[in-house]
């Protein structure tokens, strides 16, 4: 039988968050377990595609001055801003075929799980393949990361309410991504390297084309939504699941992990 393993983990720094990522995706090489993490950031972080450049991308004083952080991500794409978010990640060993052989199958099931638990919570969410109106959006400018047109995205009224991005080995995936709860992530133009005109342009658009929590529900929380994502995925996967912390042995090595992300 197969395991799934649930850690809905406390606020951590932008280095522990992707360092724990990285750590469940190794174990899942080593050990074929598969994992769900839903997490949080403190202090707010912007998260980078694994082939940015920070200083090309980001006003790196403008971060220092706002307390926000920012890291790497294992996965592509632009930049992200986590505030006032869900961050979920799941993991599972490529040797799990009934979680998807490639990049599209994988995306289409842990969708369906993520919206199947965003309906059971009264979010009338359903999935939009890259649309006609987001491809010649992006055509005209470069768009943020959370607006870039990806597979099976998560849509709201015509808006874009989660988005995600995937990391695979031969052995093991890596799907993470974000469910804003607040309009907060529409600040992110402000840290960007860009012109001011793009800077409001990036703002509009990420007004008129995309959606968080407290716009479609006031009175959904934080806890409500991880715990109807949570049942969602226990109920939809073939997968015998558990809750379980981190081990001080676990965490050691996280920060070991999260240490050589510090110094790269």
């Amino acid at each position: 039988m197969n395991y799934l393993r649930i850690i809905n983990d406390l606020p951590h720094n932008p280095q522990f968050n992707m360092a724990a990522d990285l750590f469940l995706m190794r174990t899942a090489e080593q050990t074929g377990k598969a994992a769900l993490r839903l997490y949080d950031w403190d202090p707010p972080c912007i998260t980078l595609g694994y082939m940015q450049k920070a200083e090309r991308v980001l006003l790196l004083d403008v971060l220092k001055q706002q307390n926000v952080g920012w890291i790497k991500r294992p996965t592509g794409g632009r930049a992200v801003f986590h505030i006032e978010d869900i961050t979920y990640s799941f993991v599972f060993p490529t040797s799990i075929a009934a979680l998807g052989k490639t990049v599209s199958q994988t995306y289409s099931i842990v969708g369906a799980c993520l919206m199947h638990g965003l309906h059971n919570i009264g979010i009338p969410c359903y999935f939009h393949d890259s649309s006609i109106e987001l491809e010649q959006t992006k055509r005209e400018i470069k768009l943020p990361c959370f607006l870039a047109p990806n597979r099976d995205e998560i849509m709201v009224a015509g808006k874009k309410l989660v988005g995600s991005a995937q990391k695979r080995t031969e052995k093991a995936v890596l799907q993470h991504g974000t469910v804003p709860l607040s309009p907060a992530y529409r600040t992110l133009p402000d840290f960007l390297n860009i012109s001011l005109s793009e800077r409001l342009r990036q703002k509009e658009l990420l007004e008129t084309k995309s959606i968080c929590c407290n716009e479609i529900d006031p009175m959904l929380d934080a806890a409500e939504i991880k715990k109807a994502l949570v049942a969602s995925f226990c109920s939809e996967l073939p997968l015998h699941s558990f809750e379980q912390q981190w081990s001080e042995d676990e965490l050691q090595e996280i920060a070991t992990i999260a240490n050589a992300l510090n110094n790269a």
